[in-house]
Formats: structure tokens, C-alpha cells, sequence
């Protein structure tokens, strides 16, 4: 039995919560766009104030001023003067004297110019940041598109919840990119962020039936980080299996393809199996004649390493088995609709398959299919939901 203390707690408790629910629920809408667009704010001070200084900034930076220099002991000098100007003195020792590959590359500027092929290809974001360096310096302008991707984000997630009568879910959406690291992707010099635009947007215009500017957005997302081309093939066998926007993803896919091929032959791009190893094995000081045979123990080596630092430092197996566990539990797949089915299959079989062609152990790799797949989860969740009432 219940003593009067008890009693008179949960009295006020209701009662606050009444007074709340009361004035929350004709302003819910207005109050969930207010603390989605709080979150992107705040974000944007932090990236603006609070940048991360990472390694690959000194290669963006040498890719963007590399047709301005005479020679790799030029561009070595230019680049590594650009970053230190632009970072603290602390951060500059980290990047240069941290461990013995960033030493060799602050003093080898052959070694440094043969790990651009790795940089190149991301031709939309190194251009965009030739563009922007206009207006500011070229790490600046790196960092400006992180910026700028924060902004764009959230306005194409600030649209999307608008069109489907879901504003209210804004703190859920906000929570939702806290778990996906938006944040952290954001303070990075990494084309990650600004992909994620394009992806969120051309998923968007599929939804909103546009599919030739949802084909668009997408060579502008693989153009930026061209692994996303895993995405795009994925996305062409459903949309040609299923029906919708078939021969818009067609002609994407084979526009993708085609300059892939043509960006790998130009760019000096050392092949998959060296980009592999460099990255799960060992950083060698220099790719020149560098050429590992292929290994399946090697390779199942770099999945187990992968996984096991995906679990034990990252969120985004966690993100992934919590949204598939939702799907099973709360979603009616067949009360979706054909779009939204197309979409989520696309994207949860492209995490998939990306991770065993590349596994990725860092949650920013995944952020765009994560995000479209929260999003087509919350408002499939929302309508069922809204009908069964």
C-alpha cells in the first residue's frame, strides 16, 4: 500500500506530465523541426571550433595544389607548410612525428607523392575544395565542406521528415546521427559527410519519385567517394528487379561504371588488394613496387581484425542489429511501400556487401545507409502506426 509521500509524488508527476503533454502536443511538429535544427547548430559551432586534425588532411591537401607544383619536393614542402599554418603546434607533431609511417612520410616527399593515387579519385570533393580555396585557404576549404555538409544534412532530413508529416521525430532523428558519429564525421578533413549528402538526397528524390535527379545525386555521391559505387550496383538490381526507377538506376550504374574504370586507369590507384592490405596489415612507408600477393588468410585476417575493432571501439553493428531487430519486431514489410521497400533492401544489402569487399570498421563508412535506413524504418513505423488507429 501506497504512503501518502508516495502518493502525492506521483500526483505532481502526473500532473506536470499532463500540463506537458497538453502544451507539447499542438506544438509537436514546430518543437521536433526546433530541436533537430538545435543539434545541426550545434554540431556546426563544434566543427567550426573544435576541428579534428587527421592524417589524410595532408593528402587531400597535396592532391588539391598538386597541379600548381613543379615536382614531388615542391608539392611535399607547399603541403606540409599549408597544414601547419593551419593547425596547432601539438596537432602538427602528431601528424608528423606520431609513429614511424607519418616520420618517413614529413621527410620523404616521394614516398608521400606515391600515396596520392589513394586521394585522387575522390574527384567531386577534391574539385570542390580547388573551387572553395578561392574564397579561403585549402585546408580551410576542406574543412568548409564538413561545414557545409552538416548544413546540408540536416536540411534534406529537416525536408524529409516535413514531406512525410514526421517533424515531430526530430529528437529522434537528432539521436538517431548521435549514434551514427554525424558528429565526428563532421570534424574530420573526409569526404564521408559530404557523400552522405548526396546519398541522402538522391534516397529522397527516389522517394519522391524524381529518379532522374535521384540518378544524378548519386554519380555526384560516387563521385565524391567513388566506394559508394557498391551502393549504385546494389540499387540497379533492385530497382531492375522491383520496377521503380529502372532505367534511371540503370543509367546511373553504367555512368558509374564507366568512370570508374576510367578514374582507376588515370588517377595511379594502386588496385583493391593493395588499398586493402595498406590499410588492415601494415602502412608501408612507400607503394612504390609495393605488390602483396593475394592471400584468403590475409583476407579473412583483415575481416576478423575489421570486426573485432568495429565491436569493440564503434557503434554501427550495434545501430545496424537494433534497426533489424525493429524491422522484424515492428515494421509490416509488406504495408511499405514499393519505394521505400526497394530503398531499405538496397541499402542494408550494400552495407553487406561493401564490408566484404572492404570491411570498413568505422561507423562514418556506414552513416548514409544507417541514416536511410532509420528514416524509411521511422516513417514506414509512423504511417502503420497512424493507420492502425
Amino acid at each position: 500500500m501506497s504512503n501518502i509521500a508516495q502518493r502525492s509524488l506521483e500526483g505532481v508527476f502526473l500532473a506536470v506530465f499532463g500540463i506537458a503533454s497538453r502544451i507539447y502536443a499542438p506544438l509537436r511538429s514546430w518543437i521536433g523541426a526546433a530541436v533537430l535544427c538545435l543539434f545541426i547548430l550545434m554540431t556546426a559551432a563544434v566543427v567550426q571550433v573544435f576541428p579534428v586534425s587527421n592524417w589524410d588532411m595532408l593528402a587531400y591537401t597535396a592532391t588539391a595544389i598538386e597541379p600548381e607544383t613543379a615536382d614531388a619536393a615542391d608539392l611535399h614542402t607547399k603541403t606540409y607548410a599549408l597544414v601547419k599554418a593551419n593547425v596547432s603546434e601539438g596537432e602538427y607533431v602528431t601528424l608528423t612525428e606520431d609513429r614511424p609511417y607519418r616520420i618517413h612520410q614529413a621527410k620523404d616527399a616521394d614516398a608521400f607523392q606515391t600515396m596520392l593515387g589513394f586521394y585522387r579519385l575522390k574527384v567531386l570533393y577534391v574539385e570542390t575544395a580547388r573551387l572553395l580555396s578561392g574564397v579561403a585557404g585549402t585546408v580551410e576549404a576542406f574543412r568548409l565542406i564538413s561545414l557545409l555538409s552538416v548544413f546540408a544534412v540536416g536540411a534534406v532530413l529537416l525536408v524529409w521528415l516535413g514531406r512525410t508529416g514526421t517533424l515531430s521525430y526530430g529528437p529522434v532523428a537528432a539521436a538517431f546521427l548521435m549514434l551514427c558519429s554525424f558528429g565526428y564525421a563532421a570534424q574530420l578533413v573526409s569526404p564521408d559527410l559530404y557523400a552522405t549528402f548526396f546519398l541522402l538526397l538522391a534516397a529522397f528524390l527516389f522517394l519522391e519519385k524524381w529518379d532522374v535527379p535521384a540518378a544524378l545525386a548519386l554519380v555526384c555521391a560516387f563521385l565524391v567517394r567513388p566506394d559508394h559505387l557498391a551502393f549504385v550496383g546494389v540499387f540497379f538490381v533492385f530497382a531492375a528487379v522491383y520496377g521503380p526507377g529502372r532505367w534511371a538506376m540503370s543509367a546511373c550504374f553504367a555512368a558509374c561504371l564507366g568512370i570508374y574504370v576510367w578514374l582507376t586507369r588515370g588517377a595511379d590507384h594502386p588496385g583493391w588488394w593493395v588499398h586493402m592490405w595498406f590499410t588492415h596489415i601494415e602502412y608501408v612507408p612507400t607503394l612504390k613496387d609495393f605488390d602483396p600477393p593475394f592471400s584468403i588468410t590475409a583476407y579473412v585476417e583483415m575481416l576478423v581484425r575489421s570486426t573485432v575493432r568495429a565491436v569493440m571501439g564503434f557503434t554501427w553493428i550495434a545501430v545496424l542489429f537494433g534497426l533489424v531487430v525493429f524491422f522484424a519486431k515492428g515494421i509490416s514489410a509488406d504495408r511499405l511501400n514499393l519505394r521505400s521497400r526497394v530503398l531499405l533492401y538496397a541499402a542494408f544489402t550494400s552495407i553487406c556487401a561493401k564490408y566484404v569487399v572492404f570491411p570498413h570498421y568505422e561507423t562514418r563508412f556506414h552513416l548514409p545507409y544507417l541514416v536511410i535506413i532509420g528514416m524509411i524504418l521511422l516513417v514506414g513505423w509512423h504511417r502503420q502506426q497512424t493507420a492502425a488507429q
